[in-house]
C-alpha cells in the first residue's frame, strides 16, 4: 500500500522539496525589513528567487506594481505545479487558483460602486487562471445585475446572486463578498472529501485552519460593524473549521464585548490568541487577529512537512509557506512606500511564534 502514494507524489515532491529550499530565511526577512528605504529593498533581494521582480524598471516608477508581479509570480508557481499532478488531487490544487479571482471581483465591484479608483485595476492579476473574466466591462457596468450576469457560467454568479438581498438592505457588498469566500470553501471541501483516506485528514486539517480563520474574523466583523443577528450567523460561516465548532461560534456572537466574544471563541484550541489580544489591549486591530490565527496554519504546515512526505500535505504546506513569505514581502515594500517604522512592519508580519 505505501507504494502507491510514493509512485503517485514521487515526482511532484521532488519539485516542491526543491523548492521549499528556495524560501527565505527568517534572518533574510528581518534584513529586508531593516532596510532604510525602497532601493535598499529592492537591492537585499538580489541572489533570491525574487530578484528579477524587483530588478524590472517599472518597479522604480510605481513600486506597487513589484506587489502585483510578486503575486503573479505566485501563480505561475502554482499553476506549474499542475503538470505534475492528476486526478482528485489536480482538482484540489487548481481550486486554490480561485482564490485569486475573487480578490480581483472584489476590487473591480468596488470599483463598479465607486469605493475604489479604476486604476486600482492594474494592479490586479490577469494570467494564468481558471477562468477569463471581463473585469473592465463589470467596473464599467451600470448596475450591480448588470455586473454580475458577466459572470454567467462561472460558479461566482449563483454565489453573488443569492446575496442580492443582503446587498440591498445593508449597501454594502460585505454580503456578496463573503458569498464568493463561502461557495469557494464549499467547493474546496467538496474537493478535499475525494482525496483517499491520508490526503483527506491532512488537507482537512489544513483547510479547516484558514477555516477558523476567516470565520472568527468575520464574526467580529458582523457583530460589532454589520449588526447582523444572531440568529443570521450561519447565513455568513463556512462549515468545516477545524478547532473552533458552529455552536462556539454562535455563543460568541451572544456576547456582548468583542473582549467576551473572543474568550469564548477562541478559550479552547486557541486559548493564546485570546490571552494575547486581551493582554495587549489590540482587540480592535482585526489585522493582528488574523495575522496570529495564521500563524497557527504555518505551525501546521511545518509540522506536516515533517511527517511521511508522499502525501498531499507537501504540496499544501508549500503552497502555504510561500503564500506566507510573498504575504510578508509585500508587507515590508509597503512598509517602505509609506514610510513605516520597523516596529510597525514587524506587527504585520506573519511569523510563527
Amino acid at each position: 500500500m505505501i507504494l502507491k502514494p510514493i509512485s503517485k507524489y514521487a515526482l511532484i515532491n521532488a519539485k516542491v522539496r526543491s523548492r521549499l529550499s528556495t524560501l527565505l530565511p527568517i534572518e533574510t526577512i528581518n534584513r529586508l525589513a531593516e532596510t532604510r528605504d525602497l532601493a535598499e529593498f529592492y537591492s537585499a533581494l538580489g541572489g533570491t528567487v525574487y530578484e528579477k521582480i524587483f530588478s524590472r524598471p517599472e518597479i522604480t516608477f510605481d513600486p506597487r506594481v513589484g506587489e502585483r508581479l510578486l503575486l503573479e509570480q505566485e501563480v505561475e508557481w502554482h499553476s506549474e505545479l499542475l503538470k505534475d499532478v492528476k486526478g482528485a488531487e489536480r482538482e484540489l490544487i487548481a481550486h486554490f487558483l480561485e482564490k485569486y479571482e475573487i480578490e480581483n471581483l472584489k476590487t473591480v465591484l468596488r470599483i463598479r460602486e465607486g469605493k475604489r479608483d479604476l486604476g486600482e485595476m492594474n494592479y490586479m492579476i490577469r494570467k494564468d487562471l481558471p477562468n477569463q473574466l471581463p473585469y473592465q466591462a463589470i467596473a464599467e457596468a451600470a448596475s450591480l445585475e448588470d455586473a454580475l450576469s458577466l459572470l454567467a457560467g462561472t460558479p461566482f454568479l449563483p454565489a453573488a446572486r443569492a446575496r442580492l438581498a443582503d446587498y440591498g438592505e445593508r449597501q454594502t457588498l460585505f454580503p456578496i463578498e463573503i458569498g464568493f469566500e463561502i461557495d469557494y470553501y464549499e467547493r474546496l471541501q467538496e474537493r478535499v472529501e475525494c482525496l483517499g483516506k491520508r490526503d483527506r485528514r491532512i488537507a482537512r486539517e489544513l483547510v479547516g485552519l484558514e477555516i477558523d480563520q476567516k470565520n472568527i474574523s468575520w464574526l467580529i466583523r458582523l457583530k460589532f460593524y454589520y449588526d447582523v443577528p444572531v440568529g443570521e450567523l450561519f447565513e455568513y460561516n463556512i462549515p468545516g473549521g477545524a478547532r473552533v465548532s458552529r455552536d462556539r461560534l454562535r455563543q460568541a456572537f451572544k456576547a456582548e464585548s468583542m473582549r467576551d466574544v473572543l474568550q469564548a471563541a477562541l478559550e479552547q484550541s486557541y486559548s493564546r490568541i485570546a490571552d494575547l489580544l486581551i493582554k495587549e489591549n489590540q482587540l480592535s486591530k482585526l489585522y493582528l487577529l488574523e495575522i496570529i490565527l495564521w500563524n497557527y496554519l504555518i505551525v501546521e504546515a511545518r509540522r506536516t512537512l515533517g511527517g511521511f512526505p508522499f502525501t498531499i500535505g507537501t504540496i499544501l504546506s508549500y503552497l502555504v509557506l510561500k503564500r506566507t513569505e510573498i504575504r510578508n514581502i509585500i508587507t515590508i515594500l509597503n512598509g517602505k512606500v509609506y514610510k513605516m517604522s520597523r516596529g510597525e512592519i514587524d506587527s504585520h508580519l506573519r511569523t510563527a511564534f
